[in-house]
């Protein structure tokens, strides 16, 4: 099915938080109106899924909300949306609305559940009122999603497992997603500010890719989905990022790290049967997941692969 992503940059969003610039990340600054959406979507054949990204979507006035969702279903095709929010904008007023339209899922910027960290980062809301709102999705039936970040401000490694821990429980037996984004530097925003005045040093890469490993591993384990890891690249991504984990393959290192614990948990010693199309994230970026199983099991890399066995 073919993907239209429409980013709504910082718009109608409730609050400024300190390391937010959805301009830079996604490298649109631009108003995107109805119209927009209905051309674009016209323009493909097929079904589609219309996605309704950045900013806060269930935060618009509702006649500009019903306005882009007619636009997103204009050409009929069997379409669907997805959709991404902020936490405080959901309420069964704004379901009913949305009941109306092949909305398939509803992504909330959740960022921590940590309320030191939600404080510091300027989020408005607590954790408490965060999971009152993917509770209430569930409850109206809507398959929701979780959208986590790591090394914020006075965020630990402990603090973002345990938010999984959290999720899990409210989700049950049911699916929820997630995605993982790393906390960057951002020019033009407030973390620069505390960054550049020396109160504040990101994580490195290494230890971001680790973190977000660890989080994968336990997230595939308590039965969520992982959508995504790590931000899209952009030219104005890297043009503006200032400092924190930045790699363009975030989301390949933090693969690395899960596969190696994952290995590591199921079958200590090796051997190791991979399907050969996993055996890159084990031998790529330098032999990087040789190093990690390495690290886990303190034998040799040369050990390592030795008992890495692979099949078409």
């Amino acid at each position: 099915m073919k993907r239209l992503p429409f980013f709504f940059p910082m718009r109608e969003c409730p609050h400024r938080c300190i390391y937010c610039n959805q301009n830079t990340i996604t490298g649109e600054s631009g108003a995107i109106a109805p119209d927009d959406v209905r051309l674009s979507v016209n323009s493909v054949d097929g079904p589609r899924e219309i996605c309704f990204f950045g900013g806060s979507f269930t935060c618009f006035d509702p006649d500009l909300m019903t306005a882009f969702l007619d636009a997103a279903v204009s050409a009929g095709n069997g379409g669907r949306i997805r959709i991404s929010t902020h936490p405080l904008c959901i309420s069964d007023k704004v379901l009913d609305l949305l009941e109306s339209y092949p909305v398939c899922a509803l992504e909330l910027g959740v960022t921590s559940l940590d309320d030191e960290v939600l404080a510091t980062c300027n989020r408005g809301y607590t954790a408490r009122q965060v999971l009152e709102s993917l509770r209430l999705l569930m409850d109206r039936g809507f398959l929701p999603g979780a959208q986590l970040m790591t090394g914020l401000p006075g965020q630990s490694r402990e603090s973002c497992i345990n938010d999984l821990y959290r999720l899990a429980e409210i989700k049950g037996a049911s699916d929820m997603m997630i995605r993982l984004y790393p906390c960057l530097v951002l020019e033009k925003t407030a973390l620069a500010a505390l960054w550049n005045s020396g109160q504040w040093e990101p994580p490195c890469i290494n230890e971001t890719a680790r973190t977000a490993g660890e989080m994968i591993f336990l997230a595939r384990r308590l039965g969520f989905t992982i959508l995504r890891t790590g931000l899209h690249e952009t030219p104005s991504l890297a043009e503006g990022v200032l400092a924190g984990p930045h790699h363009p393959a975030m989301g390949e290192l933090a693969m690395i790290e899960a596969l190696a614990a994952e290995l590591s948990h199921v079958k200590p010693g090796g051997p190791w049967m991979l399907p050969k199309r996993h055996v890159s994230l084990v031998t790529g970026h330098g032999g990087r997941g040789l190093e990690t199983l390495s690290r886990r099991l303190g034998v040799s890399p040369q050990s390592v692969s030795a008992m890495l066995h692979c099949w078409p």
